[in-house]
């Protein structure tokens, strides 16, 4: 066979196969066309009022109640209202007593101050962990060492001082009456008629009686000088000098040393350091002892905290006079009352009020509905928001409310949260507590915006999408719905219209998404804010599409405002 021909003929071939395959090709493409076509129908961009509703129900309360507990025990003297009667928040309605509540109260206040006294004592222990020598003498006896736990009024050491000595002479009443402390004195030593200056210290106070029946009153006068000899009865003659002249002792007296000077602790401690030994001599003001100080902070924290105390408990008892005298927390009707005067309050074993209220506070003056939202719906609550209300048990009519509380926590079930909406209302007579009623509220509204039903919508990429259609014949009738005068429809059968032209091959449907941009919607219809425009056809995916990753629900043009009846979900 000739070369050319060889070649014509697989020319010829070629252009056959690519014949069939464009022809299998617009086959296959006019076949997916036709499947949309039968398995969508039409919408029109509309023009016209959206609104977004919230449904819910609950049970009418009323705005508030109070439970009044008697909190204390006693009698009760005054009962100043009775069942049904209308009170007012701070109205007193009872008053009770009880005697022994106020000898509690008197002890509480004596136990506060003696608490206050001790703190005091303990502070003022503060910087007395050093202990002094109160006179210069001789030290005597040590009786404690270091590490040893000591009591105020202990006797640690006693000192003498050999540089005094004292006489001690009695004088009768009428002697006293011009001696006086601090005045100058002569004594006079009988065994060398020597005399030497002193002066009163002491002068008793008690008369001391003789064997004779006399009544002596010791006058002690010091004197400079170690003139005591043990052993030896020095006896002296004392003259005290006065205003009046001198005043003679009645009897001769011998020379004595002067006391031993114990010194002892202002506080309770522990003995840290001794710094003195017996024999030793010391000057006033000397150091001799120290104490631990973190024993003395101890101490003032234990009597802070026994302050404390005594003050709770003084408060406790004010509170438990306070509650003697009952008044209303609210304004409202009492409901319930179960106490009369006379009456004798015990409290329950098991809580701080007694068993049963006395009595229950109601405010109808206002009513509440608790409404439970879900949480894809409640960030469209606000505060004062208008909430429209009706029950079945008054029929044609609407009561106004508003939204008073948002709670700020959700309850989740079947993992489905919700959160409590309360709405008030004013009183109405129609409407009684335990009624049930439906709440409306408009979350969001919109006059003359465009529309489409929302199945019309396809989301990819968080982006809203339409497939628009196409007039070939911008001459046909379109029958979507529209009448004479442009206006909507005003009937539900404009589905049937789309779906009965869409296959009378006046139009062909464009398998370009364009985008749109959305706003409001409710489960029918969604805003159209731009990329279309009133009167603009798109299909509207049927369920039969499904397959084809397109919507299932069909839509019409709205017919007034569209609601969205959502429920909320218990």
């Amino acid at each position: 066979m000739p070369k050319k021909l060889i070649k014509t003929s697989v020319v010829f071939i070629l252009i056959v196969a690519m014949i069939f395959a464009g022809y299998k090709w617009w086959s296959g493409n006019n076949s997916s066309n036709k499947t949309l076509a039968q398995t969508s129908s039409i919408a029109r961009v509309t023009r016209g009022d959206l609104e977004v509703i919230l449904k819910g129900s609950g049970t009418l309360q009323p705005n508030d109640q109070a439970t009044i507990n008697l909190k204390v025990e006693g009698t009760v003297k005054r009962v100043y209202f009775q069942e049904g009667s209308t009170v007012k928040k701070g109205d007193l309605l009872y008053e009770l007593e009880d005697p022994q509540l106020e000898i509690s109260l008197q002890k509480a206040q004596l136990a506060v101050a003696q608490a206050k006294m001790n703190l005091n004592e303990a502070l003022k222990q503060r910087g007395k962990s050093i202990i002094y020598a109160p006179e210069s003498g001789v030290v005597k006896s040590v009786n404690v060492k270091p590490g040893d736990t000591v009591s105020q009024g202990t006797v640690l050491a006693t000192t003498l001082n050999e540089n005094k000595t004292r006489v001690r002479a009695p004088f009768n009443s009428a002697q006293l009456k011009s001696i006086k402390l601090g005045q100058k004195a002569e004594v006079l030593f009988l065994d060398s008629l020597y005399s030497v200056e002193g002066n009163v210290t002491k002068i008793d106070s008690v008369a001391t009686p003789t064997a004779t029946g006399a009544r002596y009153y010791y006058v002690t006068v010091e004197i400079d000088g170690n003139y005591y000899v043990e052993g030896i009865n020095r006896l002296t003659q004392v003259y005290i000098i006065t205003a009046n002249g001198k005043e003679q002792g009645l009897e001769q007296v011998p020379v004595e040393p002067l006391d031993a000077v114990e010194i002892k602790p202002e506080i309770s401690s522990t003995i840290k350091e001794v710094y003195i030994d017996e024999g030793d001599t010391v000057k006033k003001g000397q150091k001799l002892f120290s104490l631990d100080e973190e024993d003395i902070e101890s101490n003032i924290e234990k009597q802070q905290l026994a302050l404390q105390q005594a003050e709770l408990d003084l408060e406790s008892r004010l509170k438990d006079r306070e509650n003697l005298m009952v008044y209303a927390p609210i304004d409202g009707t009492i409901t319930e009352q179960n106490v009369r005067e006379g009456d004798l309050i015990k409290l329950s074993t098991s809580s701080s009020s007694s068993s049963e209220p006395a009595a229950i506070i109601v405010d109808y003056s206002k009513m509440q509905v608790v409404l439970s939202i879900d949480e894809l719906d409640i960030n469209k609550v606000e505060l004062g928001m208008p909430v429209k209300i009706t029950s079945d048990a008054v029929p044609g009519e609407v009561f106004e409310g508003k939204v008073e509380k948002i709670a700020d926590e959700g309850k989740s079930q079947n993992n489905v949260a919700t959160f409590d909406v309360t709405v008030t209302m004013d009183k109405n007579p129609k409407l009684k507590a335990g009624m049930t009623v439906d709440a409306e509220l408009t979350v969001a509204k919109k006059q003359n915006v465009l529309m489409l039903p929302i199945a019309a919508i396809q989301q990819q990429n968080g982006k809203s999408y339409v497939i628009p259609v196409r007039k070939d014949n911008p001459t046909t009738q379109d029958n979507t719905g529209r009448n004479s005068n442009g206006g909507n429809g005003s009937n539900g059968n404009n589905n049937n219209n789309y779906n009965n032209n869409r296959s009378n091959g006046n139009r062909r449907f464009s398998m370009n998404m364009i985008e749109v941009q959305t706003g409001i919607s409710n489960d029918d219809y969604i805003e159209i804010v731009s990329g279309l425009n009133e009167g603009d056809m798109v299909l509207v995916p049927t369920s039969s599409s499904t397959s084809n990753g397109f919507g299932n629900r069909q839509g019409g043009p709205p017919m007034g405002p569209m609601i969205i009846d959502r429920r909320s979900r218990g």
